[in-house]
């Protein structure tokens, strides 16, 4: 099966998503990974107006230390955590945590 017609939109910023998730409301869905998503869409089993894809805002993909913290942006990939140095430096079981090989 293909998905139903949606229309696709690409926010290079929060604010932009916000404004998009609010004007189309609840007959819009948020992208971020698509695992869950895509089959549902595949299937027809849900038919949003739109689809909001959050993977290209570069805020939601940072990994930095604030103040000896370490901030993890909503958008981080897991690889990410597993491969950054500042995250096993502050976090050193964070990293492993992420892995998906058992020992």
């Amino acid at each position: 099966m293909k998905p139903p017609p949606f229309t696709y939109c690409d926010p290079e910023s929060v604010d932009e998503a916000v404004a998009l998730k609010c004007a189309y409301g609840l007959d819009s869905f948020v992208l971020a990974g698509g695992q869950s998503l895509l089959p549902l869409l595949t299937m027809r089993l849900v038919r949003p107006e739109a689809l909001i894809d959050i993977n290209r805002i570069g805020d939601l993909q940072r990994i930095e230390r604030r103040d000896g913290i370490l901030e993890v942006g909503a958008g981080v990939r897991q690889y990410a955590l597993q491969e950054r140095p500042l995250v096993g430096e502050l976090v050193p079981l964070l990293p492993k945590a992420t892995g998906t090989s058992c020992p």
